[in-house]
Parts: structure tokens; C-alpha cells; sequence
């Protein structure tokens, strides 16, 4: 009777030890589930929240693509300030009609040049450059929603590592338990029915093992990809801040004190006025639509076309029939110029005016839009990462102290013969759901962080 008291203390005392990889898991021991033995051979590595960081700014490739938008936005600027080339002009005849002085017609080449008037090629510019930061912004918004997702991502990996930890234990004692069950049956202290229900609980533990073993690797392509990685293989990504599901609640550089680093409710709204590039984005977009409007003006003078021509002769040399015999034909050369511009009689563009006016008014609408919502956002983030946090100082200080208290009693109510096994193990049970619950509400107060770093857009953590 003393030993299965003693297994099912190990058991429930091994959930608050030091948590530590899969990768310590013998496969092949003998203790271990048979589903074990047909798991294959899983990589293993080692990342830190900010080296995640790093390998994300490098390499994941939704940043990549948004980068490469400010070369084009370069580009454009190269166009925006580019003189326009003069156009060549040549007109060469040949036959009877170039060739006798009476018909009169000549050779002629030079070049057109289009004029941008009104200052147009520097308001090119001034959109060009408008728009380069504006991608500039889009480009550091898009690096911190993903350091946002990796924040999300390195945390249920975390989670994931937690519960596999507390399963592994699990698995490994409740065989013990097994194999001590099976021992009282056969020396007539125990029930058939204790025997098959010991069974039962190591069957549907071993299931909870192979399950969490596919989240550690889901949770580790997850990470990867963000990183930029195309995952390739049954992969574990192993990290360092997993003594954050103690249940000792520590603060770590992820997992920080919300009494020391939580700003008031007031400083947070002015806060993202200042940070959130998103809204630096529109902001900008306006300002760019507002050269765009500048620019639409001067269509209502559009660019002159400014040609300047050679002209000469290609005759016969000698027309005794129009000179006298002997008499050659002397050379007919002559300058010309021409001027050409669109006469904006019908329409004076007021159509492009018009839906630049427009877009530039929609800017601001928008802008309006987004900041009502980052208000909400930041409103609802904050009471829930208030709230998330009353709830895990219920669960530290109040439901898992109790729970363990009651298993506590029913393993000593066993001994005593007062309740069954099956009591003692539902005890047991509520207090497992507790510990899996306040691992969930770990993770919740980790994302209502994040949520409430991306109402405001600056990490409220340095790491």
C-alpha cells in the first residue's frame, strides 16, 4: 500500500521539477510506451528568443519581399528626375519629286524635345521621394509583425516543451504504477478492476505522449519558417525560456513584471501616435497623395514639343530644262522650327484632378479609421493582459496549492483504506488539469502581450 502512495507522489510531485528537452527521452527503454520504438530519429537544436530575432530579420522572406519594394521605390525616383531624350527626326525622299527644282521639295532632319513646364519633373520627384518613405514605414511595419509572430511562435514552443515535459513524467510513472498495481493484484491486495484501470491510464497517457511530440515538431516548423527556413525534416527546436511554465511563476527577459514594465493605460495611446508604422505609413501615403494631387494640377498646361529641323537639297545638279546649259543647280539649304503642345480646349483633365482630390481626402478618413482602432486595440489588450494576469495569481496562490492539497488527502485517504484507487487517481486528475490549464493561461498572458505590443507597435520588453 505504501509504495503506491509513494508512486503517486512521485508522480505528482515531478510535475514542479526543472523542465528539459525531448531529446532526453530514450526510445528504446523498456519502460517507455511501444509506439515509442516507430518514432524516427529526430534534429535537434538550440535557439534563444533573440537570436530568433536576428535570423528573422535576416532571412524570413516576407520581410525579404517587402524590402526589395524600397529598390523599386528607388528606381522610380531614377525615372521620376530623368530628363526626357530628344526625339530624332528625318525625312529623306528620293524620285522625280526630289529631284527637279521645280517640284521643290527638300531633305530634311533635327530633333523634337519634350518641355515639362510648370515644374512638373520636380513634383515627379517629390512623389518619387514621398513614396520611398512610405515603403520605408510598410517595411519596418511588416519586421515587427514579424517579430510579433516569432514572439507568438517561440512561446507555444515553449508551451509545447512544457507539456511534453509533464507528459514524459507521466508516462514514465504511470507504468510504475502499472507494474505496482499488477504486483498487489497478484499478492490478492487489489481488484481486477484497479489493474485495468491502472491500464487504461497508461494507454491514455502514452497517447497524450505521441501528441505532444507532433505539437513540439508543428511548433518548431512554425518557429522555422519565420526564420525563414523552408522545414524539411521531423525537427525539435529546443529553447532556453522554458522556466516560464515553472509553477513557481518566475519573470524572465520574455516574461516580464507587469508591476515594473507595464506603462498606465494613459501613456500607452500617445505611445502608438508616435510608434505604430503602420499609421506612419498612412500618414505618409496622405502626404505622398497629396503630391500626387500637386502634380495632377499641372496637366491642366501640358508639355510643349520644341523641334528644330535641317533642311537641304538633294537636286540634280544640272536642269538644262530650268537653267541654262552649263549652269548647275546650286544647293537650296534652310532652317526650321517647330512647336507643337496639346490644346486642352474640351477637357481640361478634371477627371485626374478630381480623383486625386478624392484619394487624398480618403486618406484622411482612413486615418481616422486606423487610429480608433488601435485605441480599441490597445483598450482590450491591456484589461486582458490585466485580467490573464489576475488569473495566474490564482492559479499560483490559490487553485494549485488547494488541488495539490486534495490529492494530497486522497493518497493518504488510499492508504487508509477510506477510498478506492480510482478516487485517489481523479484527484490526481484535477489536479493534472489544473497544471494544464495554468500552462494555457501562460501562454494566453504571453500573446495578450503581444497583442498589446502590436496595438502599440514598440516591444514593451527589450530582449
Amino acid at each position: 500500500m505504501k509504495k503506491i502512495i509513494n508512486i503517486i507522489l512521485i508522480l505528482i510531485l515531478s510535475l514542479t521539477s526543472p523542465s528539459y528537452s525531448w531529446a532526453n527521452i530514450n526510445t528504446t527503454d523498456n519502460t517507455t510506451s511501444d509506439t515509442d520504438t516507430n518514432l524516427k530519429p529526430i534534429k535537434l537544436r538550440r535557439l534563444i528568443l533573440s537570436t530568433c530575432f536576428k535570423k528573422a530579420d535576416k532571412f524570413n522572406k516576407e520581410i525579404l519581399l517587402a524590402s526589395t519594394n524600397l529598390s523599386i521605390a528607388k528606381a522610380n525616383m531614377i525615372i521620376a528626375k530623368a530628363i526626357p531624350n530628344p526625339m530624332f527626326n528625318l525625312l529623306y525622299g528620293w524620285g522625280p519629286a526630289w529631284e527637279y527644282v521645280v517640284a521643290g521639295n527638300n531633305q530634311q532632319f533635327g530633333w523634337t524635345e519634350e518641355i515639362q513646364v510648370l515644374g512638373r519633373r520636380t513634383k515627379k520627384m517629390n512623389v518619387a521621394r514621398a513614396n520611398y518613405l512610405q515603403i520605408a514605414f510598410q517595411v519596418e511595419a511588416t519586421r515587427f509583425k514579424v517579430h510579433n509572430q516569432v514572439r507568438r511562435a517561440y512561446i507555444e514552443l515553449a508551451a509545447s516543451h512544457a507539456y511534453a515535459n509533464s507528459i514524459k513524467i507521466q508516462v514514465i510513472n504511470s507504468q510504475k504504477l502499472l507494474a505496482i498495481t499488477q504486483k498487489r493484484f497478484d499478492a490478492g491486495k487489489a481488484s481486477g478492476l484497479e489493474v485495468e484501470q491502472a491500464k487504461l491510464t497508461s494507454r491514455q497517457i502514452a497517447i497524450l505522449k505521441d501528441q505532444s511530440i507532433g505539437r513540439l515538431i508543428t511548433a518548431s516548423a512554425n518557429l522555422a519558417q519565420l526564420l525563414g527556413e523552408t522545414p524539411s525534416c521531423d525537427e525539435i527546436i529546443d529553447v532556453d525560456e522554458k522556466a516560464i511554465f515553472n509553477l513557481t511563476g518566475e519573470f524572465n527577459s520574455i516574461d516580464p513584471s507587469i508591476k515594473k514594465t507595464l506603462p498606465s493605460l494613459n501613456q500607452l495611446l500617445p505611445a502608438a501616435w508616435k510608434y505604430r508604422n503602420d499609421l506612419k505609413t498612412l500618414i505618409q501615403q496622405a502626404y505622398t497623395d497629396k503630391r500626387n494631387l500637386i502634380l495632377a494640377n499641372t496637366q491642366r498646361l501640358p508639355d510643349p514639343f520644341v523641334g528644330f529641323n535641317y533642311m537641304f537639297t538633294s537636286y540634280k545638279p544640272y536642269q538644262p530644262q530650268y537653267f541654262l546649259p552649263g549652269v548647275k543647280v546650286p544647293q537650296q539649304p534652310g532652317y526650321l522650327f517647330s512647336y507643337g503642345q496639346e490644346l486642352p480646349l474640351f477637357y481640361q483633365y478634371q477627371g485626374q484632378i478630381e480623383q486625386a482630390k478624392n484619394t487624398w481626402l480618403q486618406d484622411f478618413k482612413q486615418n481616422d479609421l486606423l487610429k480608433s482602432q488601435i485605441a480599441l486595440d490597445i483598450v482590450l489588450a491591456y484589461e486582458a493582459l490585466i485580467s490573464i494576469k489576475k488569473n495566474m495569481d490564482k492559479y499560483q496562490v490559490e487553485l494549485l496549492p488547494a488541488s495539490f492539497k486534495v490529492a494530497q488527502l486522497s493518497r493518504r485517504s488510499y492508504e487508509l483504506g477510506k477510498i478506492d484507487l480510482i478516487t485517489a487517481l481523479i484527484a490526481q486528475q484535477q489536479y493534472m488539469q489544473l497544471v494544464f490549464a495554468y500552462f494555457d493561461t501562460i501562454v494566453q498572458y504571453h500573446n495578450a502581450w503581444a497583442n498589446l505590443e502590436q496595438a502599440i507597435g514598440i516591444p514593451l520588453v527589450n530582449n
